[in-house]
């Protein structure tokens, strides 16, 4: 029976931890305010005072019992805040109906009892509940006071006609413990909640000092192989300058321009020829002729594979420029297979004169 009532109370529709264990104190509190006012409904038939004030104070009891019920079915079904309003509220218009019927000069624990619904509306209900439930006790006691003053029917129906000590203390001692145990609960959960957020920072720091360390180690690596690019970058620079500056070596290798004697100079052409290489010929041959004044220029084609009708007009503007500069030039190294490619292409070289060797074009 008891396993059943645990499993009964731990069914709360509260997925977030801290709403849940606010929502099992409230129904802890609502129980006990419902099973209180229940036992506690046939105590006013025998309290010493007048029967009309018995039945007020009965049905005041019954109708706590009532929104006890009410609130508690309110926070099952997942409204907390409208559950500790509605009993909040409830609790401070009956404390006035019980201080209106107790009169000012005996309602000292009726005025303390109203601490439980203003304690439960500031810590549960939030701002706006708080200050509905305090403007209802306000308004409660002020009314219950005017009206006591102002001698309105039925001030004092709940005064006892004899004192009753034990009934007071077990009231008030009732009131406290409610009070007391509400507060400790909520402070017990606020140091939680307070110890768990603190933990959440403290692994949050930790988290940011890890993510800060390895945001500096990889920027480090970064910078490094930063620097790493910049050397392979300055490196291939290098190797890219000193690779034009040999293949302008090469160039110029592959081009060579021999003196045979003051007058003449022999230019032996290797490889084939591509216009950026007719080009070179051309300039070195230019140069050279400048350069020393030469009146013959051999041009030797003995290690040219092939002749085509672009590489014939390439020398043949060789012809033209170094005649403007007033050299002869001849073409040596012609093999049979050369000369036919050229009179297969039906090229002019009238005005150039050619040899098969070096040694004829010397003679």
């Amino acid at each position: 029976m008891w396993q059943r009532f645990r499993s009964w109370l731990d069914q709360l529709p509260y997925p977030d931890g801290l709403e849940r264990r606010q929502a099992a104190l409230i129904q802890v509190v609502e129980i006990s305010i419902l099973a209180g006012a229940l036992l506690l409904a046939p105590f006013p038939f025998f309290a010493p005072m007048a029967l009309s004030g018995q039945a007020i104070i009965a049905a005041l009891v019954a109708m706590i019992a009532a929104v006890a019920a009410v609130a508690l079915a309110q926070l099952r079904s997942g409204r907390a805040q409208q559950s500790v309003l509605l009993l909040s509220v409830a609790l401070a218009l009956l404390l006035s109906l019980m201080l209106y019927g107790n009169t000012l000069a005996q309602g000292a624990l009726t005025m303390f009892a109203f601490g439980l619904p203003i304690t439960m509306a500031g810590m549960i209900a939030g701002r706006r509940g708080l200050v509905l439930v305090l403007a209802v006790s306000v308004a409660g006691v002020s009314a219950a006071v005017i009206l006591e003053r102002a001698g309105a029917p039925g001030a004092g129906f709940a005064s006892a006609q004899a004192p009753n000590l034990a009934s007071t203390i077990i009231s008030f001692a009732v009131i406290a413990c409610l009070i007391g145990l509400f507060v400790d609960r909520i402070g017990a959960i606020m140091r939680d909640a307070l110890a768990a957020q603190r933990a959440r920072e403290r692994e949050l720091e930790s988290i940011s000092r890890r993510l800060e360390s390895t945001v500096r180690e990889r920027t480090a690596d970064l910078e490094m192989a930063l620097g790493s690019l910049e050397v392979r970058a300055a490196d291939q620079d290098r190797l890219l300058a000193e690779n034009i500056r040999q293949q302008q070596a090469i160039r110029e290798l592959s081009v060579p321009v021999l003196p045979i004697s003051a007058t003449t100079l022999v230019m032996p052409l290797v490889g084939s020829l591509d216009g950026e290489r007719l080009l070179i010929v051309q300039d070195r041959a230019l140069e050279a002729i400048e350069r020393s004044s030469a009146r013959r220029l051999l041009l030797d084609i003995t290690g040219v594979p092939l002749i085509d009708s672009y590489v014939a007009q390439g020398l043949i503007r060789t012809l033209q420029a170094a005649r403007l500069l007033g050299s002869e030039v001849a073409l040596v190294g012609v093999r049979p297979e050369v000369a036919q490619s050229i009179v297969g292409l039906g090229l002019d070289l009238s005005g150039m004169r050619t040899y098969a060797d070096l040694q004829s074009a010397l003679r």
